[in-house]
């Protein structure tokens, strides 16, 4: 039986766009990865990122990833070394030969205090360019072993993909987060990482179980309503567990995962009871390490103050092995 911690550090914080921005580590290796995803209502998905390794940014690299009814039909990883990257330390920009790669809205921000992003790239026979604007309010949580800042928990997504150059309109939702400060020595802290999230309506549920070795983990889970921001579930209210184990590339993955919430936060009642069954796995190495991302059927509820959302749809979760 899972072993969870009980602990506060992870609680979430709100954010700024600086908190979305380059961190600038001065470790010479370091991690720093802008993280973009979206389910489209053709049965297409995707995965887009933009990676910085090394101080000063570098060393970065850029992805596309596309797939379809789960199944990868393109992906294309791009190396960038000693190239001309500019890299804001003020507000969500990455550019590359002065082409704006990843762009925060900063001017509709400010009037209007929306989240709007746009993705626009293209390498090798995939194209993108996506417009994410959130439909919730942001959080970060940074502590020793994380720093995460979830910028976009729930967002619609629209625009344009070319994959093997077939060229499509899409429409979906989507996600958006950035990590840094992972480095070598992240190995020594960690034993790996689920995480996901769960969408419906007008919620979102964001969880991760951070492994501490095989049996013990800590755990946590923010809800979000769209216009209403974001609520911190306590750890001793949440349940994840894990079945239906199969083996790949050398490890055994749950093949069924079940995530259950009752808690009360801010005198609002909370419940959760979700089913997620791993249907399309793409297995690659990250940082050097074994990386899984599914493709999930996710079945349940989400529910909050009396108010209830059926969930029966497709999402996206990772599985990610330190040791």
């Amino acid at each position: 039986m899972t072993q969870y911690m009980t602990f506060t550090k992870y609680f979430p914080k709100d954010i700024s766009p600086k908190d979305d921005a380059y961190h600038h580590t001065k470790k010479f290796i370091s991690d720093e990865w802008w993280y973009f995803d979206a389910i489209f209502d053709n049965n297409y998905s995707l995965h887009a990122d933009f990676t910085s390794i090394a101080r000063n940014g570098r060393f970065a690299s850029s992805a596309i990833e596309i797939y379809n009814n789960g199944e990868l039909e393109a992906k294309v990883i791009k190396r960038h070394f000693l190239r001309p990257i500019n890299l804001s330390i003020d507000f969500p920009q990455v550019k590359l030969y002065d082409n704006k790669i990843i762009n925060f809205d900063f001017e509709r921000f400010n009037k209007t205090g929306e989240w709007v992003y746009n993705f626009s790239q293209k390498l090798e026979g995939c194209k993108i360019n996506l417009n994410f604007i959130g439909t919730t309010k942001g959080w970060k949580i940074v502590t020793d072993n994380l720093s995460w800042t979830v910028a976009l928990p729930k967002a619609t997504v629209t625009g344009e993909i070319t994959a093997n150059e077939k060229k499509m309109i899409v429409n979906g939702i989507g996600y958006h987060d950035h990590n840094w400060n992972s480095t070598i020595s992240s190995v020594f802290k960690l034993f790996g990482w689920y995480w996901g999230k769960i969408t419906s309506r007008t919620f979102n549920v964001t969880w991760a179980y951070l492994m501490k070795n095989r049996t013990e983990g800590e755990i946590f889970a923010i809800l979000n309503k769209d216009n209403q921001g974001y609520f911190s579930i306590k750890p001793e209210n949440i349940s994840l567990t894990r079945d239906n184990f199969i083996r790949s590339h050398g490890r055994k993955i749950p093949s069924t995962l079940n995530l259950k919430i009752n808690d009360i936060v801010k005198d609002i009642p909370i419940s959760v009871d979700v089913t997620m069954e791993i249907k399309n796995m793409h297995f690659k190495s990250r940082l050097l390490f074994p990386y899984w991302r599914f493709h999930i059927k996710t079945n349940g509820y989400i529910s909050m103050d009396s108010h209830e959302e059926q969930i029966n749809d497709t999402h996206i979760m990772e599985f990610f092995r330190l040791a």
